[in-house]
């Protein structure tokens, strides 16, 4: 390729985790094929009555229900993974003859399998898309130190009137009122640094609505929440900022190779299923 020329379409794919595991499944399969004499029938497996007894006695004895109809065909997907990861872990050797648990041997084959994936870089540019597609997520929240009184629409005729009564009544720059202003609320009257999403939980979202432009140094209102009318006076505010990819990359690329770790992983006991035949029994209608 020629200096500055740029890179094929090709390349890229050569960088996919699926492609990765793609390969190695096929070269897992091979194997296995030539060491198991040329074998090419498909491995059965079998999910007995009394497999499905177990697993629902099992959730049942967890959650004090039995599964329901969608949460049975999740335990049973979860049991064929797990048969599945048994046999190719013993096939691959891992299990080294020794005694272990169905479950290790899956942690043991799927967590070789997730080396592999976790060791492939994202292409250039790659991992900004993936962050520009989930940017919410590291998005900083607006932070806020403000003091409130509260007029309860519960008690009163007309808590906005009221409210709009008593900000008129006061010193609007003065933070500091008396006590016996406004009604008694189980929370705090005032917030220091405190995030936008848990004075939301607090407050509800009107309420952050409602604070979001108020100036500064002075009483404002009323603002509305999910328990009448405030008061607010805010001391200070910091906007909600998004970062930069680089003040975040760490975050971001453990991300990037947790969703890629997943979808990988998906893929390749979707392309192992391929191999198996999965009967399970029907229960009997009396039992």
């Amino acid at each position: 390729m020629a200096e500055g020329s740029p890179p094929s379409q090709s390349s890229g794919i050569f960088r996919d985790p699926l492609f990765h595991f793609a390969v190695i499944g096929l070269a897992f399969f091979v194997g296995f094929v030539f060491i198991n004499d040329t074998q090419t029938s498909r491995d059965q497996i079998t999910v007995s009555v009394a497999q499905q007894e177990q697993l629902v006695a099992a959730y049942t004895r967890v959650w004090r229900r039995p599964p329901t109809g969608e949460e049975l065909k999740g335990l049973l997907d979860d049991w064929v993974r797990e048969e599945i990861a048994n046999r190719e872990a013993i096939a691959m050797g891992l299990a080294s003859n020794d005694l272990v648990v169905r479950r290790r041997l899956r942690q043991k084959y799927e967590s070789f399998m997730d080396q592999i994936a976790a060791s492939v870089e994202p292409a250039e540019n790659e991992l900004q898309i993936w962050y520009s597609a989930n940017a919410d997520a590291y998005r900083q929240d607006a932070r806020y130190t403000l003091r409130q009184r509260f007029f309860s629409s519960d008690r009163r005729e007309d808590a906005k009137t009221d409210a709009e009564t008593a900000l008129l009544t006061l010193d609007i720059q003065n933070p500091e009122l008396r006590d016996e202003l406004g009604d008694a609320l189980a929370l705090a009257q005032r917030f220091e640094n405190e995030r936008a999403s848990e004075i939301g939980n607090r407050f509800g979202p009107a309420f952050v609505d409602g604070i979001e432009n108020l100036p500064e140094g002075r009483w404002s209102g009323p603002i509305p929440s999910a328990y009448g009318y405030h008061l607010v006076y805010i001391e200070s505010a910091t906007n909600s900022l998004q970062p930069a990819l680089q003040d975040v990359k760490d975050s971001v690329l453990r991300d990037w190779r947790a969703q890629q770790i997943d979808a990988a992983r998906d893929a390749l006991y979707a392309s192992l299923l391929q191999r198996y035949d999965v009967k399970i029994q029907a229960v009997p209608a009396d039992s």
